[in-house]
Order: C-alpha cells, then structure tokens, then sequence
C-alpha cells in the first residue's frame, strides 16, 4: 500500500513541530516502515539576460517550515528593462518507495508560493503540463476527470472508480499502470509526472536594484536518528560537510541512548541567470531551538552556536543543489 501525504501548511508546522517534543518519526535503520519520507526542489528564479542586468546578490533564508529566497536585481542603464521570468515548482510522481508532504491539494501551487518584486506581489502565470511516455496527457487526465497530483487518497479513489475500459485507454497511453490479470482488484497507479512554472514579466526601473522574493512551504523530508543509526550520520558526512566536532556530536548522542529529529531539505542554488557573473548565494538558517544543530556545506562554523546561522553556498556544488539538516534533540 503507497502512503502519500497532502497536508495544509499548519499541519506540517505541526508534524514537524511534534517531531522533537514526541520523536514519533520512524528510525531510518527500520525497514519495515514502507515508503521513506522524502524532500522535493523547487526551481531558483531564472530571468532572462540583458546587457544592464546585475545580479547584486541573493539570499537564502531558511526555516524548517518556509525558504525565502531574496535576490537583488539591479538595471545599470538609462531605460527601463522588461525580462521573463519563471519558477519550476518541483516534478511530482507517484512512487512505491518515498512519500512527500505537500503544503497544499494545488496542481498549480503544491508550496504555496509567493513572488513580490520591489514590494509588490508580481502577476504570475502558473503552465501546467502532465506528462506521460514524454507527451503532454493533460487533456485527457482531466476528461477522466482524474486528479492532476498523481498521488494522494484522492487520486487513489478516482483512480479506483474508473469503469474498465477508462483503465485499458489510459493503460495504453502511459497514463495508468495496468492492472495484473492475476490481481485484478489491485489498485491502480498514476504513471504521469506533474510539472508546473509559475512565470511573470519581471520589469526592472533604470539605475536602481530591485528586491525580488520567492517564498514558499519546502518539501522537506523528517526523519529520526536513534541508537544504531550512527552509520546513517557518518554516510552524511562527505554531502553535509560535517567538521569531526559535529558528527561527534550528532553521534555522540546516539551512543548515549539519545535520539535527533530530522528535517532534511534541498535547496536549489542556481544564480538567476547562467550567461551573467553572479555571486554565489548567501544563507541563513534558523534554528527551531537553542541546541538544534544546523549542517550544509558552506557553513560559517563561527555562527553554529547561534540562533542563525549563516554561511554560503560552494561554488562547486552538484547539479546546483544544496541539502541542509536540521538536528533537534528528541524524547528518547
């Protein structure tokens, strides 16, 4: 049995909240727990290139429960500048082996994102495209009248209320996983993948920087880490950048019979635009509570023991992604 969650934004804050004060998350050494709760990226900004663009900076802000990215645009000539821009929410796919926490039952806006620029919220488009076996099966997903999140206790009921010859149509489109005739009262899968961008005309005033903010609910995977775990933490060490300091710390609680509460979330950190120089993103990471430990390469360890600690994302890391943990100390 698949297990997908779609939750309001107030119930992640509460799970993710009640991690700490009741540590109900599973262990990640028990494998008998299915599906692994797992984190999806939501695309940087991308605008197009000009001659008078600057990127002056961005920012990343992070909690456990929202991301703000802040970018600094600024047109350096005398006329005003109009650019597209668009955000890439993240591909969403039904699978036998992760699930995912949605902060909404939206197709167009799974995160609840947010664009401003300059202060004022900017008109955006949202394209939404589902495909299977590489096409676009939009229109034919909604004349089945078929959710467009293909996972979730909804899709699982339309899916099973489709009449039999619904099933072998959609089957031989790529759109549904066929049923085994050995099994035929076994549920059925969605085999499309939901991709949306929410686009908009970014419009830039001469000789000035203009802020633009990107705010949304992250995808973010929770977790907990218990005695005999300890092999979990040190296979983070090389994609969190772990000083000896901290893993022995991470570790050491383990050892003593003492559990941590995870939040894993991946970021991208793609500049707004490929063909400009761009300095690398900065970030600030809050912490939940006092003796949470915050971990991603490029960590400022001047700042770990602080309420915020900040840092920079590396110039060299893979595919323009950046994971941060969140370690709270949980009930044992």
């Amino acid at each position: 049995m698949r297990s997908f969650i779609i939750l309001p934004t107030a119930a992640v804050v509460a799970i993710l909240g009640a991690a700490a004060v009741n540590a109900q998350e599973k262990s990640t050494s028990d494998e008998s727990n299915g599906p692994t709760p797992g984190s999806l990226v939501v695309g940087a900004l991308g605008v197009g290139a000009h001659a008078n663009l600057v990127v002056a900076g961005y920012d990343i802000g992070v909690a456990r429960d929202k991301i703000v990215y802040s970018y600094f645009l600024k047109n350096a000539g005398a006329a005003e500048l109009t650019l597209a821009a668009a955000v890439a929410l993240p591909e969403l796919r039904a699978s036998a082996d992760e699930t995912w926490t949605l902060a909404a039952n939206d197709p167009e806006n799974p995160v609840g994102l947010t664009i401003s620029a300059g202060g004022a919220p900017a008109a955006a488009k949202t394209e939404v495209h589902a495909y299977a076996l590489g096409l676009d099966r939009l229109a034919e997903i909604k004349a089945a009248r078929l959710p467009l999140i293909p996972f979730g206790a909804e899709t699982d009921e339309a899916l099973a209320a489709l009449p039999p010859d619904a099933v072998d149509r959609l089957a031989a489109l790529g759109v549904v996983s066929p049923r085994d005739p050995a099994a035929p009262k076994s549920p059925l899968t969605a085999d499309w993948s939901l991709e949306a961008v929410q686009n908009f005309r970014l419009v830039l005033p001469p000789g000035k920087t203009t802020a633009v903010s990107v705010k949304f609910t992250p995808i973010a995977a929770a977790y907990r880490l218990a005695k005999g775990d300890e092999q979990d933490i040190e296979d983070m060490k090389d994609d969190l950048c772990l000083t000896p300091q901290t893993l022995g710390a991470l570790e050491g609680r383990l050892k003593r019979g003492g559990a941590w509460a995870a939040t894993d979330i991946t970021l991208a950190v793609d500049a707004p635009t490929r063909w400009l120089d761009a300095p690398s993103a900065t970030l600030s990471v809050q912490k939940p509570k006092a003796d949470a430990v915050v971990a991603f390469c490029g960590v400022d360890e001047k700042t770990a023991g602080q309420p915020t600690v900040l840092g920079a994302a590396p110039d060299d890391v893979e595919d323009n992604q950046l994971r941060i943990v969140i370690f709270e100390p949980a009930v044992k």
